[in-house]
């Protein structure tokens, strides 16, 4: 049988919550069908089935699953046939047979599953219990379902202690801190950057918008990072949680993007493959729906690298924290004009700081070097090759 597993989606990620079951135990689903929907941190997002088969479910809705947890098997569609007996009894299942080498498969009642008992609560306000020698099942929680959050713990000990923040923009938060607080504690970054020529950049942006195109400098990022990308994969995947790398040969793009309640990251699928026009109407669905605090939990998974532009702001360098499982994470600075020396040439030019942030215990900085080689060129390139 296939497994239906909760994948870690952040680096912070503990478990998660089974909201609701979209599909029956014993029901036939194929693959890609969402069947369930599970509640982490961050948003309530639907697994889809890995395969064609029947439904046998494991956890059952309100159910804390760890990462990497089983939440459903998933039983071949022929592994039950059905024979109608001779004296036209009601016809019976007929088990598949067992192979001879190794023991018989548990039954999803008693098979082993790393499940977690007790009051559902987020993965913050499980870490501060622990410090805090606080038992939850003294706690009222507060977020969704009755949830408890960080601020919770807090009460425990401060009963007069008042919410500042909605349940939800309270939980976003904490799990932007906690990905963040994990990701510095237990990823070795490497940082390399450089000032890079962004006179390709302003040009292609002039030419577009001349031509009544309202193109943003962050979907032109977007088209050359990906297609840098591409050329040094080594930078575009995850690091999953039992330490095996899967690199991607696509480019799924993470974009950060600025709310009230925290930075989200709703992810660009298949950047690498996008015209702009492409890149620019899907970049501006995903910023919308985040800042209306609307997103899809879909468009938060899946990421294979991140884009941090703070181009908005007067700033021009910045570090970034690699937004674990992804191996690294890109900042960008403003455009602006500077005094260069090249061939014993001094002039101004349009440049842009960028900075790459990589997990070292995936790659190195040698790779960031080509990345920021590769984006250069690919930044030079966009006034010709946009369409």
């Amino acid at each position: 049988m296939t497994a239906v597993t909760l994948a870690q989606l952040s680096i912070s990620m503990e478990d998660g919550r089974v909201s609701r079951w979209l599909v029956a135990d014993g029901e036939l689903v194929s693959t890609g069908q969402p069947v369930v929907e599970v509640e982490t941190d961050k948003a309530t997002i639907e697994i889809e089935a890995p395969v064609d088969g029947v439904v046998r479910i494991v956890a059952a809705e309100g159910d804390i699953v760890v990462v990497d947890g089983i939440l459903a098997e998933l039983e071949p569609a022929d592994a039950t046939p059905v024979t109608a007996p001779a004296d036209g009894a009601a016809a019976l299942p007929v088990p598949a047979p067992l192979h001879d080498a190794g023991p018989a498969p548990l039954e999803p009642a008693t098979a082993t599953s790393p499940r977690r008992s007790g009051p559902i609560a987020s993965p913050a306000a499980r870490r501060l219990a622990r410090e805090q020698a606080i038992d939850l099942q003294g706690v009222r929680g507060s977020g969704p379902g009755g949830r408890i959050v960080a601020r919770d713990i807090a009460g425990a000990e401060t009963a007069s202690a008042a919410p500042v923040a909605t349940p939800d923009a309270q939980r976003l938060r904490e799990a932007v801190v906690g990905n963040i607080t994990a990701s510095w504690q237990q990823i070795p970054h490497v940082h390399i950057g450089g000032d890079l020529a962004a006179g390709g950049l302003v040009e292609a942006r002039e030419a577009l918008s001349a031509s009544g195109l309202d193109v943003t400098v962050t979907d032109l990022l977007v088209v050359a990072l990906a297609r840098a990308l591409v050329e040094v994969p080594d930078l575009n995947g995850r690091r999953l949680s039992d330490g095996t790398v899967e690199r991607s040969p696509a480019v799924h793009l993470a974009i950060a993007v600025a709310t009230a309640n925290g930075v989200v990251a709703p992810v660009l699928r298949n950047a690498g493959s996008l015209a702009l026009s492409e890149v620019s109407r899907e970049r501006r669905r995903l910023v919308g729906a985040a800042r209306r605090g609307v997103v899809d939990g879909r468009d938060l998974v899946g990421g294979t690298c991140t884009l941090s532009n703070l181009g908005a702001y007067p700033v021009d360098f910045f570090a970034p924290v690699v937004s674990g499982p992804q191996i690294a994470m890109i900042a960008t600075g403003r455009v602006a004009d500077k005094v260069v020396a090249e061939d014993g040439w001094v002039g101004v030019r349009p440049s842009m700081w960028v900075n790459v942030a990589i997990d070292h215990r995936v790659s190195d900085g040698e790779a960031g070097g080509r990345l920021l080689a590769s984006l250069e060129r690919h930044l030079a390139a966009l006034p010709e090759g946009l369409s």
